[in-house]
């Protein structure tokens, strides 16, 4: 009995309908609706305004149909009024989805007892640790100084004659006058360029640069506050530490007229430009000093640099808004990347999901044209900030923050839109655009990680095993060429014989020295013998000189030695520098010949620390020349160096001369050129199997037999090199 009552219960509680739902939260009183713009398409639009944040919401028919009966306080209440009252057609789950809008966006009152604890818990899921805030903070800090809407509300009467087509057509004349001007005296106007690579140079450049700045945020400003925006803050962005003005200029999106909203954009770039032309005639009247340099800087170089950096859309400066407010698209670079990330996933698992919004063909493809475009530019560019956080500060500190842009701004998007990919992918069946994806992948992966490459490639010369490569240790003038390109030479035998005009003066002067000290030196000597106490000391004085000029004598005669190049070896000349006529005028460390011994060829290759523990002393190698005909030579390792190269012997492999191998070219004390190379590399000896005559050095690439790896093993032992180099340790 007792169980037929409690069952009964049960159904009558599952009949009975469900209890209402609770009653929709209010609007805050302070929100503002006023008409937006007509969208792309004609349809109609609304802009909401949070006073409190300072921030404005773009809303379309529906969201506004369905605010304008918030009031009704009940989902089912307001579908059906709207459904009753307009040609929409709407559900209940669009005002939920209405609803989560102004919740997080915290437009509502909280007049339940759990909105307060609500608005907390979502505040605090936004609040980042110190870790991001620093992380985002030392990239990009804003710091609001001024307040300058009452300002420029009473300037904009005072400067209203700038936006007439009378300063405009003057302000051309003007730029047109200065050009003129300009031009007939170039070389002058030319000439104030090199000056500013002085310190002085540098601090007026900085000051011209600072009045232009504040020219073009006044320029925002003034254009805003015309169109009766509010204008909140002016103020410092630390970019990468590096300080830029700003305006505030958001109260534009309250504006439905997208023309006005280009003027504001572009108000900016257009003040520095007049600028430039003023500045451009008014350097013609101008004397030489401080202010003269100040305006050349206004006239040629603030104007080219805002407009480089403003009309690129890839950032959010002036040029990305100009370009959002020209296709009528707010909000463009999210809703490009959310629909490129669509269309991404598509490709790439078809999965048949709809777009996020509804675009023309020929919109859809401007914008993911343009999301492309700003992922490649994003890419380089965080790159660039990560090496210049890096040589910014200390070693350490410069390695952290180096990995930590890496992975945060390149790495981690990446890692989060995978995560996307696999969560969309569970639950679904397996498609063939699925199945060709995961097998690409695959292949990339197994291609990347499994150790398949057993060969070391790895630049090479051939040459003879022993040879010389001959270099000028004097500058001079080519006097006689006494060798001749297949000339046999023995070892001390002249090839080419310099005349210098300077060495010939100073081993003339020098003699005459010699010669005119010694002779003074045996009279005060004589004369010392003979009593003459006088010329003691000066007997003493003129040994010290004849010393001097001796020296100077045998290091003019050294020189004068190295005037005349010979071969150090027996051998064949296998190159003559080109061209080398009588008369040449050649320089310190030119390379003049090179003789070889063609008894015997040896390879000599250069392979990375990534790769030296791969080489076993009795593998197989191989050497290809250069030359697209040539055929393998069968060789083997003689000798592996165990310490890298410090300087580079042979040119032909060098990068500054067209080579593979990453040379940094160094000067001595000498004045010579030393070859240093980049990464750490080791020479190689190999020994042809077959004996070779080459008649000439010959670069290519020796082909070594090592223990297989992976292409990720060796990518992370050069980074590892490159890091551990770096840090210093």
């Amino acid at each position: 009995m007792a169980g037929s009552l409690i069952e009964a219960a049960e159904q009558l509680r599952r009949a009975a309908p469900p209890p209402p739902p609770p009653p929709l939260p209010p609007l805050r009183d302070e929100l503002s609706i006023e008409p937006g713009p007509i969208l792309r398409g004609g349809a109609p639009s609304w802009t909401l305004y949070d006073p409190a944040t300072h921030r404005y919401y773009r809303l379309g028919w529906q969201e506004f149909e369905i605010l304008a009966r918030w009031h009704l306080r009940r989902p089912a209440d307001i579908v059906a009024r709207v459904n009753a009252e307009t040609t929409l057609d709407i559900t209940v789950e669009t005002v939920d989805q209405v609803l989560k809008f102004l919740t997080g966006a915290e437009l509502l009152r909280g007049a339940a007892p759990d909105a307060t604890q609500r608005m907390l818990e979502r505040r605090a899921s936004r609040r980042h640790g110190l870790f991001k805030t620093l992380l985002h903070n030392y990239l990009f800090i804003r710091i609001p100084l001024i307040r300058p809407d009452a300002a420029l509300g009473a300037m904009v009467p005072l400067l209203s004659f700038v936006y007439t087509r009378t300063f405009f057509i003057v302000t051309v004349l003007a730029g047109l006058l200065g050009l003129y001007l300009v031009l007939r005296q170039w070389d002058v106007f030319a000439a104030s360029l090199p000056w500013f690579f002085s310190f002085e140079g540098v601090a007026l450049a900085s000051l011209g640069l600072l009045l232009s700045k504040m020219l073009h945020e006044l320029g925002h400003g003034l254009t805003a506050k015309r169109f009766g925006c509010n204008v909140p803050s002016m103020g410092v962005a630390l970019l990468v530490m590096f300080p830029v003005l700003y305006t505030d200029t958001s109260g534009a999106w309250g504006l439905t007229d997208r023309r006005k909203r280009l003027a504001i954009g572009v108000a900016g770039m257009a003040a520095e430009c007049c600028l430039a032309a003023y500045a451009l005639l008014i350097w013609n009247f101008l004397p030489d000093g401080p202010l003269r340099s100040v305006v050349f800087i206004w006239a040629t170089t603030t104007w080219i640099l805002t407009l480089l950096v403003n009309l690129s859309p890839f950032m959010r400066f002036d040029g990305y808004y100009l370009l959002a407010d020209f296709l009528d698209v707010p909000n463009m670079q999210e809703r490009a990347f959310a629909l490129t990330r669509h269309k991404l996933r598509e490709i790439l698992f078809d999965l048949g999901e709809p777009p996020p919004e509804t675009w023309s063909k020929h919109m859809r493809r401007i914008l993911i044209a343009y999301a492309v475009g700003t992922w490649i530019y994003r890419f380089i560019l965080f790159l660039g900030i990560a090496l210049l956080v890096y040589y910014m500060f200390f070693k350490l500190l410069g390695i952290l923050l180096f990995v930590v842009e890496i992975w945060w701004f390149i790495l981690n998007p990446i890692m989060r839109e995978i995560g996307v990919w696999l969560k969309q992918r569970r639950g679904r069946k397996m498609n063939a655009r699925t199945l060709l994806t995961l097998t690409f992948a695959v292949v990339v992966l197994a291609l990347f990680f499994v150790p398949w490459r057993t060969s070391i490639h790895a630049p090479a010369v051939l040459a003879a095993q022993s040879h010389v490569r001959l270099y000028t240790e004097v500058p001079g003038r080519v006097a006689r060429v006494l060798a001749a390109v297949g000339d046999e030479v023995l070892a001390g035998q002249p090839l080419v014989q310099l005349d210098s005009p300077d060495v010939a003066y100073r081993l003339e002067k020098a003699e005459r020295a010699v010669a005119s000290l010694g002779l003074q030196w045996q009279v005060a000597a004589q004369k010392a013998t003979d009593g003459d106490s006088a010329f003691s000391s000066k007997a003493q004085l003129l040994i010290g000189d004849l010393q001097k000029a001796r020296a100077e004598l045998t290091a003019a005669q050294t020189d004068a030695e190295r005037l005349l190049i010979r071969s150090s070896i027996s051998g064949r000349v296998m190159e003559m520098a080109d061209p080398l006529g009588i008369g040449e005028w050649v320089k310190v460390n030119d390379p003049i010949a090179l003789v070889a011994d063609t008894g015997d060829a040896a390879v000599e290759a250069y392979i990375y620390e990534a790769d030296l523990d791969r080489v076993l002393p009795d593998a197989e190698a191989f050497f290809i020349a250069g030359n697209p005909a040539a055929s393998r030579m069968p060789a083997s390792i003689v000798a592996i160096d165990d310490t890298a190269t410090r300087a580079l012997m042979e040119p032909e492999l060098a990068s500054v001369y067209g080579g593979p191998i990453a040379i940094r070219a160094d000067q001595g004390q000498e004045q010579t050129e030393t070859l240093v190379p980049e990464l750490p590399v080791y020479r190689v000896l190999l020994k042809l199997s077959i004996p070779v005559i080459p008649e000439r050095t010959q670069a290519g690439t020796a082909i070594i037999e090592g223990r297989p790896a992976s292409v990720a093993a060796q990518v992370w032992r050069r980074v590892l090199s490159v890091l551990i180099r770096e840090s210093g340790f």
